[in-house]
């Protein structure tokens, strides 16, 4: 079936082409109503996916699915057969081959993995080079990926967030202090100004009340499973709720240069919520950040230029005129580096 909408999917078989495949597969197999497809985008994908597939694939722009005869507001499948599962393109090889230079990819794969990877992609160049980059945005100081200790600490730490198991970790705080306690760990988070891995861990405390500490991966000393297994998943946002801006963030979002989409991406780390604008062609996005991550937040949102509008609140607009206006001075080479 073909569709006059070239701009279906931006790259092939992309998070988008993998929702409406789910979709489809289900559509195909029993009808579905427009909330069951709505929960399908949001499993298989976000809740942003609502937004930018759900409408077009129920008003029929997308005519993959059809309205049931009797039963109102439901959908089946129109293809006659179910989408098959596509095979990688050489492009895609070759950007696979690149990533598996990155000391970073290597933390998420078993030394069989890579050597299975390395064997199938043994007659592809890689898309790029790390030598190819020259990146001035960043701190210097970033955790040791390629070290033995660091990758089976970051190992341990997976599987024990899959089991959902906790772990005796033995670490090295900022101020000097060596901890040792038993925590489960619950969100690894990465910083890409400052090259860090992150882990949310949960801890009792000496009265037997439980915390969320931050632990940065490189200050573990030591880290052992134990054999205590948690069945029941940990709401880490109610842990760091205090911790959240007074006034969450508002912004604009232009549909120009495929901004929503890059804005979820950037953005993913972080608490929000999406609404579509019907006075304009535009997205209201409103996150809920943690303070300590103002400075990371305000340059990642500068990184977007025009086609991103800050609408609050004041305090986040007055930081960046300040940068804006020392970037100008800069220039003319009378400003400061901050």
């Amino acid at each position: 079936m073909k569709t006059n909408d070239n701009s279906l999917f931006s790259e092939l078989y992309t998070c988008y082409y993998q929702v409406v495949a789910h979709i489809l597969d289900e559509a195909a197999c029993h009808f579905l109503s427009r909330r069951q497809i709505e929960n399908l985008a949001r499993e298989h994908g976000c809740d942003e996916s609502i937004l930018s597939l759900v409408p077009p694939l129920l008003q029929g722009n997308w005519p993959f699915l059809k309205k049931h005869e009797s039963i109102l507001n439901t959908y089946t499948s129109a293809l006659k057969k179910p989408l098959f599962p596509q095979p990688l393109t050489r492009l895609q090889k070759s950007w696979l081959k690149a990533l598996m230079s990155d000391f970073r990819f290597q933390l998420f794969f078993t030394d069989s993995q890579l050597e299975e990877l390395k064997v199938a992609l043994s007659d592809i160049e890689p898309l790029y080079r790390t030598g190819d980059f020259s990146l001035f945005d960043q701190y210097e100081d970033h955790d040791p990926f390629s070290s033995v200790m660091y990758r089976s600490h970051m190992h341990t730490i997976l599987e024990a967030m899959v089991q959902k198991s906790s772990l005796s970790i033995s670490y090295l705080s900022q101020k000097g202090n060596l901890l040792n306690h038993i925590w489960l760990p619950c969100r690894l988070e990465y910083g890409q100004r400052d090259g860090k891995f992150r882990l949310y861990a949960v801890t009792e405390s000496k009265n037997g009340r439980k915390r969320m500490d931050v632990l940065n991966v490189a200050r573990i000393l030591s880290v052992k499973r134990t054999d205590n297994v948690f069945s029941s998943p940990v709401d880490v946002d109610s842990f760091l709720d205090h911790s959240l801006c007074k006034e969450p963030l508002i912004l604009e979002i232009s549909t120009q240069r495929n901004a929503l989409e890059r804005a979820m991406l950037h953005f993913s780390c972080y608490q929000k919520k999406v609404e579509r604008l019907k006075e304009s062609d535009s997205y209201r996005c409103t996150i809920y950040y943690d303070q300590r991550w103002e400075t990371e937040l305000l340059i990642q949102v500068l990184s977007f230029g025009p086609v991103i509008k800050v609408l609050g609140p004041e305090s986040f607009l007055m930081q960046m005129k300040k940068r804006i206006e020392n970037q100008a001075l800069l220039m003319n080479g009378k400003g400061v580096i901050l």
